[in-house]
């Protein structure tokens, strides 16, 4: 077996919480929202899993995003949906933990890659961010036009960083994700919200 030298890590519910969860409201409401009520409306429109998947990969541009997302929306909802829709990245809390773990695998020795499907917009803000400092590398669907789960991603993803798919593990939030890298050749983990579960994982490659 191939010494595990990188790992792969998802952004959204494996680093950091998830806009489409409680954190967008969350950032909703600081942004404006007259209640809770309004934010979660507003959430299910700016954060669309199917919206953003087409923006995740660069298939609509911001404006055409924002004009989808204002569709869905009443008219008195659309100045704090627009200002939703441009949150910056650096507003999503570290997941519980994972701070200690990035630290404890950089201090180990391992090589940490953000591979995150995630707009140019936000991407491009990434370097701002409270974890940055923990990663190697990123890479994002929006800038290279294709998205996880599909081959080509990872194939990017390990052009990009210089590593070998027996070399690496990936931790993921959505299990197709994961399945992906596994056919490509990367091992991965589902990621339930435990970093516990990701040092287990890791420890049972090391020798």
């Amino acid at each position: 077996m191939a010494k595990i030298k990188n790992i792969f890590f998802d952004y959204g519910r494996t680093v950091v919480k998830h806009p489409s969860d409680e954190a967008g409201i969350e950032i909703i409401l600081s942004l404006g929202a007259a209640s809770a009520e309004d934010a979660a409306v507003i959430r299910s429109a700016v954060f669309s899993p199917k919206l953003m998947s087409l923006f995740d990969v660069g298939a609509i541009t911001m404006d055409e995003y924002k004009a989808k997302v204002l569709e869905n929306l009443p008219k008195s909802l659309h100045g704090v949906a627009l200002k939703a829709a441009d949150y910056h990245i650096s507003a999503l809390p570290i997941m519980e933990g994972m701070e200690g773990l990035l630290g404890e695998l950089k201090a180990r020795g391992y090589k940490l890659f953000i591979t995150s499907n995630m707009d140019p917009y936000h991407a491009a803000q990434m370097k701002d961010t409270p974890a940055a400092k923990y990663f190697d590398g990123m890479i994002f669907s929006g800038d290279i036009k294709v998205g996880k789960p599909d081959a080509e991603f990872f194939r990017k993803a390990c052009e990009k960083f210089g590593a070998k798919a027996e070399e690496t593990l990936f931790i993921d939030d959505l299990a197709d994700n994961v399945e992906g890298a596994l056919r490509f050749g990367i091992k991965g983990l589902v990621f339930g919200g435990d970093p516990d579960s990701v040092r287990a994982f890791i420890k049972s490659f090391e020798f």
